[in-house]
């Protein structure tokens, strides 16, 4: 069997070559003994999934398994987001929550994320700790000791309302209900398909949402991966230039990414996002706290913060590492990257969340968003970014590893080396502030390049000379 594990936001696989009914069985009774030996198990566990093929049949096969263990199970009723379930988590104090998705990776994948009962990532030693008892053998051993005559409680439960009422009370719900926005919404065939309209678009409010792509369908057609990135905005950015739209708002399939298009129809880079998100606290919120990014974040997040005397932390890549910082309320914001961002109110990564946080920057400001955004980057300054995402062959891992451990930082560029970052891959940074990022992915076998440089000229010479040296194929 080849070795399950969880990386950076869970474990994935390919459905029916690694995803298989079996692998996930062998997950649930690992899981199973990380609830009976490590947690309370008073409270139970919340069971959601997404809208991929095999979800729902691999919750309810997971539902099987806790209940048959003794642990009271609240499976969801329908595809879920992974925030939603979550908030349900923290909201209603469950041990542990299980959401069956692969999140933004394509059709062909699934996969299991993790909660805990503060609504984070679990820890690393608490994920080699389930990684261990990931067996047959183990299987045979858990069953044995923890299937009892007493059988835990099934409850099906629909956190969707809850949630939404969270939002009500924590978030100015009620001032963006009274304005004139026309609203666009990209769901990529995923859980979120419904939730702005609810808190928004009714027969008592002025703002008008449409929607893209706002049921289920698992192959995502015209789509490469449900994932709001550039590549997939398009039709979305050309629907918004021909019909005049306020802002538009795309989310992953468990609804913790999001993407954004202004009212020009350009679509916004992630580090953008994280801008103008930051921009929101700094400026109309007045909060002082330290902001929180992944290393492969630009800059610029950096000089936004210095201009209002705010630290910034940095983590390596993945959610988790971020979660510490809001787990601990040490942070205003925590970003990364890939366009999921965490607040003090709603600590893991919430695509929802964050669309009402920018429709209120749009509220307050009185400010189109390419207006808002020139005006913070008269602060912050301009960049320009690349993110490259290469597949690789498995077979190959360990060559490639060989290969970048040869890779000298002259050999991308030869300004002049400022600090070399090896917390999660190998970052060179240049005295000119240009930077370079390349990791191998915690979730997918690909292999993620990131470059920055205020001259769009530097960054295709470090990338293409980084690619020279490495083996991938």
């Amino acid at each position: 069997m080849k070795k399950i594990n969880f990386g950076t936001d869970g474990w994935r696989g390919i459905i029916a070559d690694d995803f298989t009914y079996d692998n996930v069985d062998l997950c649930g009774w690992a899981i199973v003994s990380y609830i009976k030996e490590n947690l309370k198990n008073e409270r139970g566990v919340v069971l959601g999934y997404d809208s991929r093929f095999t979800s729902k049949e691999s919750a309810d096969l997971l539902a099987t398994i806790f209940l048959n263990s003794g642990i009271d199970t609240y499976l969801v009723t329908e595809p879920t987001p992974t925030p939603v379930i979550t908030n349900e988590v923290v909201s209603r104090g469950f041990d542990l929550g299980v959401i069956i998705t692969a999140s933004h990776n394509d059709y062909k994948w699934n996969g299991i994320k993790l909660r805990n009962s503060k609504g984070i990532s679990l820890t690393k030693e608490n994920l080699k700790f389930i990684e261990s008892n990931i067996s047959n053998k183990k299987r045979i051993e858990i069953s044995k000791n923890y299937t009892k005559n007493i059988k835990g409680l099934l409850t099906q439960i629909s956190p969707r309302q809850g949630y939404l009422d969270d939002l009500r009370e924590k978030l100015p719900i009620s001032g963006l209900r009274n304005t004139d926005m026309k609203i666009l919404i990209d769901n990529m065939y995923g859980t979120t398909s419904g939730y702005i309209e609810d808190l928004l678009d009714d027969a008592d409010s002025s703002p008008v949402v449409d929607s893209l792509h706002n049921f289920n369908n698992p192959f995502f057609p015209g789509i490469k991966r449900p994932e709001p990135i550039i590549e997939n905005l398009s039709s979305m950015s050309e629907k918004m230039k021909k019909e005049n739209y306020s802002v538009g708002f795309a989310f992953d399939l468990d609804g913790d990414r999001i993407g954004v298009v202004d009212e020009n129809g350009d679509i916004l880079e992630t580090y953008e996002i994280f801008l103008l998100l930051s921009y929101y606290f700094l400026e109309y919120k007045k909060k002082t706290l330290p902001i929180a990014k992944s290393l492969s974040v630009s800059n610029t997040i950096n000089n936004l913060a210095s201009h209002y005397n705010v630290p910034v932390l940095e983590t390596p890549v993945g959610f988790k590492y971020l979660s510490t910082h809001l787990s601990k309320n040490r942070v205003m914001i925590a970003g990364e990257e890939s366009g999921g961002f965490g607040f003090d109110e709603f600590k893991d990564r919430d695509g929802l969340v964050s669309c009402i946080l920018i429709l209120d920057l749009i509220t307050m400001s009185g400010l189109s968003l390419s207006r808002i955004l020139d005006q913070v980057k008269t602060i912050s300054g301009g960049t320009f970014f690349h993110r490259q995402d290469i597949d690789f062959n498995p077979d190959k891992r360990d060559d490639l590893l060989q290969s970048l451990k040869s890779v000298s930082p002259n050999h991308i560029y030869d300004l002049g080396i400022s600090y070399i970052d090896e917390k999660d891959g190998v970052k060179f940074s240049y005295i000119d502030g240009s930077w370079i990022l390349i990791r191998i992915s915690g979730t997918e076998n690909v292999i993620r390049i990131y470059a920055e440089s205020t001259d769009e000229k530097t960054i295709k010479l470090m990338t293409s000379n980084l690619l020279s040296k490495i083996v991938i194929r």
